[in-house]
């Protein structure tokens, strides 16, 4: 993938869901109108694109390129779920498609998500906002994000704590040093340079995807789904989940029954 080219049209953002297509084989059109960069949250299934097979499965991120192909289908193992941006950039970026484990790049579904809340949403600067996120996911897709094993290390305590009591309590950063046995600032360090967040940011953003799975259930009211997710009160996750999303998980849940 290029790294010097200019995003100039974001055409649409959309949201595909589990019940969108029918069936094990999907055939697509050969003629692809726009570059998309595509995030899957769930499912698994094989794209072949052109002479490409490309594997797909949770936390995968699919680029196809702009232009014509001899073949485009996909054959499903389970629905999948996905967030799909289409868009132009004044050159190439690559002749291939291709994908990417994201699977320890986790702020990456964050942006995505938050990419399409604000698209959807239609708030004033929308527009130059989600161009704005789509360069950020090009950015993290382009880190390393590469940290030795003996500093992972380090912070897999933290981690394993973060990943098994993130609904059951407040996980503040010195505890989760302590039980690392380093100190706050240097967990903070290692954080950033694997998750390009803090512990804090990473949790609250941990909690605020669990809560969009949540309000796509359409089974629990935000005061519910705030509790579920562990914050102090649904004051304050609602304000959480904007600065994250861009809108309120109130406007969150129309955007989405709208944009189905």
């Amino acid at each position: 993938m290029k790294n010097d080219f200019i995003i100039t049209k974001i055409e649409q953002v959309i949201l595909v869901g589990k019940e969108k297509y029918k069936g094990i084989k999907i055939t697509f059109s050969n003629e692809i109108e726009y570059n998309e960069l595509i995030f899957h949250f769930s499912g698994e299934s094989t794209v072949y694109f052109g002479s490409e097979a490309l594997k797909i499965k949770p936390n995968t991120i699919r680029f196809l390129p702009q232009g014509t192909t001899s073949r485009y289908e996909v054959e499903r193992k389970e629905p999948s779920e996905c967030i799909d941006v289409f868009f132009k950039a004044d050159r190439e970026i690559s002749d291939k498609a291709f994908t990417i484990d994201a699977s320890k790049k986790e702020y990456i579904g964050t942006l995505f998500k938050k990419l399409f809340a604000t698209w959807i949403g239609k708030g004033e600067g929308y527009y130059f906002e989600s161009i704005s996120l789509l360069y950020k996911i090009f950015a993290q897709i382009q880190k390393r994000s590469y940290i030795p094993n003996m500093h992972y290390n380090k912070i897999k305590p933290a981690i394993e704590e973060i990943d098994k009591n993130l609904l059951n309590k407040q996980l503040s950063s010195e505890a989760l040093a302590s039980l690392c046995g380093i100190s706050s600032s240097y967990l903070k360090r290692l954080f950033n340079e694997k998750f390009s967040v803090p512990p804090k940011k990473y949790i609250i953003q941990k909690k605020i995807n669990y809560a969009c799975e949540l309000l796509r259930l359409k089974r629990y009211t935000v005061s519910e789904i705030s509790a579920m997710c562990n914050f102090s009160d649904v004051y304050f996750f609602s304000r959480q989940f904007k600065e994250y999303m861009g809108i309120t998980p109130t406007e969150f849940i129309k955007k989405y029954k709208s944009s189905k």
